[in-house]
């Protein structure tokens, strides 16, 4: 018996806890705001990437370049 995929139930990578932790990091967000709950496999990878290193660096690298107004983006 096979299970039918309901549209919407299959994730991206983007969803998993571990690009959520490390964006959050990358993006300056508290490590308290791990949305997983105490104990969960989640927040301990959720965690983990948040705490990763950073190469070295103090600050993560951000990718900058200017557009074509002259802007700086980040």
């Amino acid at each position: 018996m096979s299970e039918s995929i309901i549209p919407g139930e299959i994730g991206t990578a983007s969803d998993s806890p571990l690009i959520q932790g490390r964006n959050a990091r990358v993006y300056d967000k508290p490590r308290e705001s791990c949305p997983y709950p105490e104990g969960s496999e989640e927040r301990k990878v959720w965690l983990s990437a948040y705490d990763a290193e950073t190469g070295g660096d103090a600050e993560p690298k951000r990718t900058e370049f200017v557009d074509a107004e002259g802007r700086q983006r980040f």
